[in-house]
């Protein structure tokens, strides 16, 4: 768990092959994530890589990914998809995985997605926060045989889904606002584990952490954007071709 006032965290206890290898892993990324993202408030220029799109989430994970992976690391890998629930072959069709890199000797394979949840609110937007995570455990779900077919010498490959959520209120920022956030917190991360699970209970988040951003970034924007979440779901690892014995 990370260990910092500025970061609160949900976790389910689940003991699957690799759970806290994969929850160790998602800890560290949106730590360092959040390190860098401070540093596009700066006297030259503010501009932060959470109030865009999922690519731009890029300029912050992948330096963030790379570094604890030991470059170990690569982005937008080629991958043989099939429908879920349709595992014929001739269902096959090309794709590509977000991240795939490797962390204390397990392969992960990342699929990212990002959106917006207005935190004033007591609903979680169906259209995007909730339809973008059945989307994010579909694609991973379409690859789980393709993986058993990867070569390289580790402990297995571990499917994980990290969906970001930046956490806003058109209302312009200041004290009262940032407040009412901090606030909203304990019935967020309710809501996220509530909502998200009810297309499928299997989907439900295994690890949630919210980070609260320091006041003196919130306080610079035209809109108020005073968290980000890490929302992630984390599949047992599989065992696949290159796998070490003690798998």
């Amino acid at each position: 768990m990370i260990e910092n006032h500025n970061f609160e965290e949900v976790a389910s206890d689940r003991e699957i092959k690799g759970f806290s290898v994969a929850k160790d892993l998602v800890e560290n990324l949106f730590y360092e994530m959040t390190k860098l993202s401070t540093k596009y408030a700066n006297d030259t220029f503010f501009d932060l890589p959470y109030t865009y799109s999922e690519r731009s989430l890029d300029s912050i994970l992948l330096p963030a990914l790379s570094k604890l992976c030991k470059s170990k690391v690569l982005v937008e890998y080629p991958a043989k998809r099939r429908d879920t629930g349709r595992y014929e072959e001739t269902n096959e069709t090309s794709g590509r995985i977000d991240y795939w890199c490797i962390y204390k000797e397990y392969s992960f394979i990342i699929e990212l997605k990002h959106s917006y949840d207005c935190f004033t609110t007591s609903k979680t937007r169906e259209d995007k926060v909730t339809s973008r995570w059945i989307k994010m455990n579909e694609q991973l779900d379409s690859v789980k045989y393709e993986v058993k077919k990867y070569e390289e010498a580790t402990k297995g490959i571990i499917r994980l889904g990290l969906h970001i959520v930046t956490s806003y209120s058109d209302k312009a920022p200041d004290k009262q606002v940032i407040a009412q956030f901090s606030d909203s917190i304990p019935d967020t991360f309710k809501r996220f584990q509530r909502d998200l699970a009810k297309p499928k209970r299997s989907q439900k988040p295994d690890l949630l952490i919210c980070w609260k951003i320091p006041s003196r970034i919130v306080m610079r924007g035209v809109q108020t954007y005073p968290g980000l979440w890490a929302i992630a779901k984390i599949y047992p690892a599989i065992k696949h071709r290159g796998a070490k014995k003690e798998l």
